[in-house]
């Protein structure tokens, strides 16, 4: 959607262009289009914290910087140049309506509520997607390692009496950057308790600790175990997997992304 809105007020990008961007957008943690464009500018941009919006939803450290495994967007260096012409359509995005159908947004969802249980080690997202639907994700604290949850469709088909989802029938299915949104609405949750921890401690906190937050930081599995059947929006779910392995984007192991299914043959096959 995004090269056909290019293309159509006449700006052509390179397959290493569209890298360039992407890389840069995921390095600056998906902030709002119009500090992410300032920042391309090379402008001055003053970073905030979290807040409640006036609609009662909460912006997670919407402009944020998280960490992943992507070593090449973390790479230090000279920052690319993307082509001018780039750079006055998102600057004419920023300024255009916030109801236009064709403004691009550098994130299509936001948090609705988290809620984190009482001994630290899980957290509950309420993720609100551009067309008014609410998903869960859950976020859960292992020792030495986290991993997050996340739903692929809104409701679910197959009916299973012992799961609320079930209950709700299908009422429609995530595109793969809603489901990859997830992980960045996740990342930023974990970036902002290590941020608060780490100015929390004292000078003298010993490497061994500084150690271990540094890992609770990242998220390193991913299951397919929230709302809906993975393989009922195949196509959407393989896209989201393959970008969680990409090098270039999260850079997951392989072996660490986990796809559950009721089984659904005819897809297991595929």
């Amino acid at each position: 959607a995004f090269d056909k809105a290019l293309k159509a007020n006449g700006i052509t990008l390179s397959e290493h262009h569209f890298d360039n961007f992407y890389q840069r957008l995921h390095r600056s943690g998906y902030p709002p289009l119009d500090e992410f464009v300032a920042e391309l500018r090379g402008e001055v941009v003053e970073k905030g914290v979290s807040s409640n919006d006036d609609d009662g939803s909460v912006s997670v450290a919407s402009h944020t910087n998280f960490r992943t495994k992507n070593s090449v967007s973390s790479r230090p260096g000279r920052k690319a140049q993307l082509p001018k012409a780039l750079l006055e359509f998102l600057s004419n995005n920023v300024s255009a309506e916030a109801d236009s159908d064709e403004k691009f947004a550098t994130i299509t969802s936001k948090v609705q509520m988290h809620q984190t249980s009482a001994d630290g080690t899980t957290t509950k997202l309420a993720v609100e997607l551009q067309d008014g639907h609410v998903v869960e994700s859950v976020l859960m604290r292992h020792e030495g390692r986290c991993t997050l949850c996340v739903s692929s469709q809104v409701g679910c088909a197959m009916g299973c009496t012992f799961c609320a989802t079930g209950t709700m029938g299908i009422r429609g299915s995530l595109s793969s950057g809603e489901i990859l949104e997830q992980l960045v609405h996740a990342s930023k949750i974990l970036s902002e308790e290590s941020r608060d921890d780490m100015m929390t401690d004292e000078e003298g906190t010993d490497r061994k600790r500084q150690k271990k937050q540094k890992r609770m930081d990242l998220i390193r599995n991913i299951v397919f175990m929230g709302m809906g059947e993975p393989l009922n929006n195949y196509r959407n779910v393989l896209a989201a997997c393959r970008a969680m392995i990409d090098r270039r984007l999260w850079n997951l192991a392989h072996n660490r992304v986990t796809v559950s299914t009721v089984g659904v043959a005819s897809r297991m096959r595929d």
